[in-house]
């Protein structure tokens, strides 16, 4: 959104937007300069020395664990025991995403649950309807799209609100590039940080940009919900403290294995907020709830206290 809204090239900064098969592959070893993902995709590389890392928050959210909506299942804590299948092998992101989901509800993730590794999320929706799998965590959009009168939700790091304090996802900058180019990597972050405003105080306007330009497909009203689900553009306040967080958590379920890693060290090497939030003039971020010290106006989403789409509360 940075490249179609024209905030790049404002600052004078000639970049492309590519599509590759991993921003830790492509950013780590300098083939991009920067890329978004998941912080569960992106931090134990960084610790494991990639080269490369966080300058802002993204948005919160985007994925859930669900069972079908005849299952038995009912709370977090039923899915003790169970098979949970995940998509991109263990140890990457889903299986990370769970740990943190099922530890926060009081569930040993390393001893408590299976875990089946299926490449395919539809084929992993066989494996549920035939029983070999008990519950999965998908993308939200993969359910509301596809599978929303046949999926229950049942925790969230979108909808949970022990989550509504934490990114998913950031944005990761290459550490030679930052090196190099202090003065380019700023203005970078900056334009990025509007388009993070943009998506949130303009969201039909960002979702019909990402179709004129080929990035999403599917029914519109489905990705405009998806997407007003988001929370984009957030403070560097509230990224850094969820940040803390997630490298406490990592270290002690065993997600970060790096030796002798802190949680100091952890936020030193993936934690460069290159652009404070209040050297944009005029910007609003958009927390869920107000962080102490953001030193900018707060601009919340406007979110149902009930999601009408999966029926769990917020």
């Amino acid at each position: 959104m940075a490249e179609v809204q024209g905030y790049y090239k404002e600052y004078g900064i000639n970049a492309t937007y590519m599509e590759g098969e991993s921003v830790v592959n492509n950013v780590g070893t300098g083939q991009c300069m920067w890329g978004t993902d998941h912080i569960a995709t992106m931090l134990v590389p960084v610790t494991n020395g990639v080269k490369m890392t966080f300058v802002a928050g993204a948005h919160i959210g985007c994925k859930s664990i669900f069972v079908p909506a005849d299952s038995d299942i009912k709370t977090v804590e039923d899915l003790k025991g169970k098979k949970i299948a995940i998509h991109d092998g263990i140890g990457n992101s889903d299986q990370n995403i769970t740990y943190r989901l099922l530890d926060e509800y009081g569930i040993d993730p390393t001893k408590d649950v299976e875990y089946l590794d299926i490449a395919d999320s539809a084929a992993t929706v066989a494996a549920m309807e035939n029983g070999e799998v008990d519950a999965s965590i998908f993308s939200d959009y993969f359910v509301l799209a596809n599978y929303k009168e046949d999926m229950r939700m049942i925790c969230s790091i979108t909808y949970s609100p022990e989550f509504q304090d934490e990114p998913c996802c950031v944005t990761a900058m290459n550490n030679e590039f930052i090196e190099k180019n202090p003065v380019h990597a700023k203005y970078v972050v900056k334009a990025i940080k509007r388009a993070g405003e943009f998506n949130r105080m303009h969201s039909e306007e960002a979702v019909q940009a990402m179709y004129d330009t080929d990035k999403m497909t599917g029914e519109k009203a489905d990705q405009q919900v998806f997407w007003d689900s988001l929370h984009f553009g957030l403070s560097d306040a509230f990224t850094e403290k969820a940040l803390r967080e997630i490298a406490e958590d990592y270290i002690r379920l065993g997600i970060i294995t790096a030796k002798d890693m802190t949680v100091d060290k952890v936020m030193e090497m993936a934690w460069t907020p290159l652009c404070p939030d209040s050297e944009i003039e005029g910007l609003t971020v958009g927390d869920p709830v107000e962080t102490e010290n953001a030193g900018v106006p707060v601009k919340q989403n406007e979110k149902p206290a009930k999601d009408e789409k999966f029926g769990l509360s917020k």
